[in-house]
């Protein structure tokens, strides 16, 4: 009796002096968790086995080891026990207890969540810190035992994931793909071991396409060394063309285990979920039209909020754009081709296209709804005065852009050699739509070219070829050169200029005529008595000995009604000539020499003087 009373007594004098040692003092919260209850016994304590690597352990792992020769006669472990915290744990971090089963072996899917909740999947050793506690049992009396505080080194179970991963082959020369690397899988930029999927669309040939997958480590093997063994195959066998299977390193296979897609198909979408190795083939068939749901539209059928596309077709530009008004709160919507919208009338949801990261994200990935975990719906605040929704369906990634536009936008070119940005493109339409008339030269000889300005004389704002994604339409171009500067191709003179900043599309007319048309020659836009003269020093058209009268006239293009100028209906009619406005009202000045001046260059208004 007395030596178990003795041993008590140190047990409690060790609890007092081990709470108080520097030992404790590196794990922030410590004190707090210690169990009051808990019994020291000199010589008792635990340590700790090494580093542990669980993609090589089994499922239960011995952690550690007990000096239980120091245990008093006749007692024995039953079980064991930890607390245990992060390393680098900051207050407040809460502490998770893990129990050993009766061989003193810890459940290697434990520990694998206990890593991936503090540090993540990335297989790189994590230090812990256990505080470890046994219980022993002699004649039926039970002790809790403090053994004291270890640290756990350990490594989670994860496949080697690259930062990057291409396409070898398809319809490119597969020594000179893997050299470039150009055919590049897309990634959403979070860690991988978090998010282990990247996907890509690549061309198909018009036979079979057949390719490799490889980071790059495996390119530039086969670049420096002629070594292909690296490269990712199927398992499934050279030339197999199930579209879903796993792959492995050409090393670990029997064959080249190439990847092969039957022709027939104009696109391929390849995915790859590199933490398990699994690959999923896609053939990319690009519907004509796409449609909004929701957002500031009803989620029905009804298809009117249809997406806008270029004159291409829609292999040759996949982008398709929506452009729509904030509604001042919080909107969601999808979208889908007419399939999936037609899906919806007979209440199939699932086909719809959602986001593959969170719905706030404004740019990312997205796939059909029956591939995703949800709805995935996208999601704006609404506090834009407009929205641009834009989706390339060859790479099946989006971008949502609030857009609060500018009153104006500024050329700057070859006309007043590139030092100045006067004549300007005026917001006519909320939705991001600029239009105007500007004078294109080449005094200089430097090419009739020029970029646009959001604010005149900051290069940090211009506008260039590069910028317009949904294409130049019209007599202008993209000269194609490192520069990207727009060409006024139809050589010098006026053009009728349409820029859409929502869409980024670019149309340009040039005004080969301006006329004066009204109630005093019929009407007749197409009247050579009426005919203006371009004035290039004073930027304005001018026409003496005009036959108009106080019933009505206006200024129209080209001998025709498409482009044509009135008065703005929103000042008063006497003041209308200093404010004209595309298919604007009927002018009623009188006079004979009229001037129009509609670059926008002296006023921020197209106006007319008339005498």
């Amino acid at each position: 009796m007395k030596k178990v009373l003795s041993y008590m007594f140190l047990a409690i004098t060790g609890l007092i002096m081990t709470a108080c040692s520097e030992d404790f003092t590196d794990w922030a919260t410590q004190k707090t968790y210690l169990q009051e209850d808990a019994i020291t016994i000199p010589g008792f304590s635990a340590s700790a086995v090494g580093a542990i690597d669980l993609n090589n352990a089994e499922d239960n792992i011995q952690l550690l080891t007990l000096s239980q020769a120091a245990l008093p006669e006749g007692y024995s472990i039953q079980s064991i026990r930890m607390v245990v915290m992060p390393a680098d744990a900051t207050e407040g971090t809460e502490p998770i207890e893990l129990k050993a089963n009766a061989n003193g072996q810890f459940s290697k899917a434990e520990l694998q969540t206990l890593i991936e909740n503090a540090y993540g999947k990335r297989p790189v050793n994590r230090v812990f810190k256990a505080h470890v506690y046994a219980s022993a049992i002699k004649d039926g009396q039970a002790a809790l035992i403090d053994a004291g505080l270890i640290d756990l080194n350990l490594t989670p179970e994860a496949p080697q994931i690259s930062e990057n991963y291409y396409i070898v082959g398809g319809t490119l020369d597969w020594a000179g793909s893997a050299a470039s690397k150009e055919q590049k899988f897309s990634h959403s930029g979070k860690d991988v071991y978090e998010d282990p999927e990247f996907s890509i669309v690549i061309n198909a040939s018009e036979g079979d396409t057949w390719f490799a997958i490889g980071d790059d480590e495996a390119c530039d093997a086969i670049t420096n060394d002629g070594d292909w063994s690296k490269l990712f195959g199927t398992k499934k066998g050279n030339g197999n063309t199930d579209p879903t299977g796993t792959l492995d390193r050409r090393y670990n296979l029997t064959d080249d285990g190439s990847f092969c897609v039957p022709a027939g198909n104009r696109l391929i979408k390849v995915t790859i979920n590199m933490m398990d190795y699994t690959y999923r083939i896609e053939a990319m068939n690009i519907a004509e039209s796409y449609f909004l749901i929701g957002g500031p539209g009803d989620w029905d059928s009804s298809k009117n909020q249809k997406f806008s596309h270029s004159d291409k077709s829609v292999f040759d530009d996949p982008v398709f754009t929506y452009v729509f008004p904030g509604t001042g709160s919080e909107m969601w919507f999808a979208f889908g081709d007419e399939e999936a919208i037609d899906a919806v009338g007979n209440g199939v949801w699932n086909h719809l296209f959602g986001t593959t990261g969170a719905s706030e994200d404004l740019s990312g990935s997205f796939d059909r709804r029956y591939n995703l975990d949800g709805d995935h719906s996208f999601h704006v605040d609404g506090q834009a005065k407009y929205y641009r929704f834009q989706v390339n369906m060859a790479e099946m990634t989006y971008s949502i852009t609030a857009l609060n536009f500018e009153p104006y936008v500024y050329y700057i070119g070859a006309t007043d050699g590139w030092s100045k940005a006067e004549q300007r493109l005026a917001l006519t339409d909320e939705s991001g739509i600029y239009t105007g008339y500007l004078y294109c030269a080449d005094p200089n000889g430097w090419g009739n070219a020029f970029k646009f300005q959001k604010q005149a004389g900051n290069w940090d704002t211009q506008i260039n070829a590069d910028t317009m994604t949904g294409g130049i339409t019209g007599d202008f171009i993209d000269d194609g050169n490192g520069d990207r500067n727009i060409i006024a191709n139809a050589g010098e003179g006026i053009y009728y200029v349409t820029l859409n900043l929502a869409t980024n599309a670019l149309n340009a007319v040039r005004i080969t005529n301006m006329n004066l048309v009204g109630d005093f020659n019929g009407w007749n836009p197409g009247d050579n008595a009426q005919q203006m003269t371009w004035d290039a020093e004073n930027y304005c058209f001018v026409i003496t000995g005009a036959g108009v009268n106080g019933n009505g006239w206006k200024f129209t293009a080209n001998n025709d009604w498409g482009i044509n100028l009135g008065g703005n209906d929103s000042v008063e009619p006497s003041m209308m000539i200093g404010d004209l406005a595309a298919n604007g009202k009927n002018l009623g000045a009188v006079g004979t020499t009229i001037k129009l001046y509609p670059t926008r260059k002296t006023s921020d208004k197209i106006y007319c003087t008339v005498e």
